[in-house]
């Protein structure tokens, strides 16, 4: 799988999304476990006993699935991943931030960050298996945006 892919810009049928967009970061955060665990080719089987699935499973079952794979990674790679869950909380901010002033239609692909939804369930799980709290996420527009839209 390519960086476009991780990021949710590929779609498996061939089209690209716009970068910072809801639905692309919807399958960010949908595809970033499955990545983690092994799923990332064609055939593959998880590499976690406690693998489930974005869109079916409860805030426990993810978050058994997000601590194993937490306690699979040495500290630069947990780094690297509370820097993702970080990244993902702030594009989210800034794209409600953009609905709320009117720049960007409204979408149900932009969750609250609660349990009761698939995305706020798998952002709360990974940041709590890998120890990042919502306090920390710095939702301030990185220069390079003004670029993508």
């Amino acid at each position: 799988m390519t960086q476009y892919d991780l990021r949710g810009f590929s779609h498996p049928f061939g089209i690209r999304m716009k970068p910072l967009s809801p639905k692309s970061l919807d399958a960010t955060t949908g595809n970033f476990c499955s990545f983690a665990a092994g799923l990332g080719k064609k055939d593959a089987q998880p590499t976690t006993e406690t693998y489930v699935n974005y869109f079916e499973s409860s805030f426990q079952e993810y978050l058994t699935m997000c601590q194993e794979l937490a306690s699979d990674c040495d500290g630069s790679e947990k780094e690297a991943i509370q820097l993702i869950i970080h990244e993902i909380v702030r594009q989210s901010n800034l794209m409600k931030q953009q609905v709320a002033n009117s720049e960007r239609e409204s979408t149900n692909y932009l969750k609250p960050l609660t349990k009761e939804n698939r995305w706020g369930k798998a952002i709360l799980a990974l940041a709590e298996a890998f120890e990042v709290s919502a306090e920390e996420v710095d939702t301030t527009p990185h220069p390079q945006e003004k670029f993508f839209n």
